[in-house]
């Protein structure tokens, strides 16, 4: 009995969930005017969490730039990082993009490696309106090449139909769609 009782037990303690992430698709917005638009979730460790971090995917519009606040802020230009959580600790997970004065939309993806085992994407997406509104005027808006189709975690896929997809562009601009079959 005490045998059976060990084996239902050992998967859930090898496979015992070690962190969560608060939000994995996360979308801010602001107007060309603003220096920095921003919003963070949070990585909450349950047990001992030794991670690693790398921007795995970024599209944004030209002059704009970005950086990242996962365990501590980061300079722009940096797209990798690590760090040791102990059990029960909440940490402020963070992307700030930076408009320079463009308006477009832009997309950065992060994904961060636990303990060597788990893996998570965190998506960011972020838009940015002229404050005059004007944007419908720029006929350079008007051309942009579809770059990639993903799910809302960020994940390509093959099937297109009756669910919520995100089309990326060129020129940072991303739609929602569902196409209806």
């Amino acid at each position: 009995m005490k045998k059976t009782l060990l084996m239902l037990m050992l998967p859930s303690y090898l496979f015992s969930q070690t962190h969560s992430v608060d939000n994995n698709v996360l979308f801010m917005s602001g107007n060309d005017v603003n220096s920095d638009i921003a919003i963070n979730t949070f990585y909450n460790s349950i047990d001992t969490c030794d991670i690693s971090w790398n921007i795995i995917y970024d599209s944004l519009p030209t002059n704009w730039e970005f950086s990242i606040c996962f365990p501590d802020c980061n300079n722009i230009g940096i797209v990798s990082g690590s760090g040791l959580f102990f059990p029960n600790e909440k940490s402020y997970l963070n992307c700030h993009m930076y408009p320079n004065g463009a308006f477009g939309e832009g997309v950065v993806q992060m994904e961060i490696v636990t303990n060597n085992m788990y893996r998570d994407t965190i998506t960011w997406y972020g838009q940015v309106k002229l404050a005059s509104n004007t944007e419908g005027l720029n006929p350079a808006s008007a051309y942009h090449k579809l770059i990639k189709i993903t799910d809302v975690y960020g994940r390509d896929v093959t099937d297109y139909n009756n669910k919520l997809l995100l089309y990326i562009y060129s020129n940072g601009k991303v739609e929602k769609k569902i196409n209806l079959k």
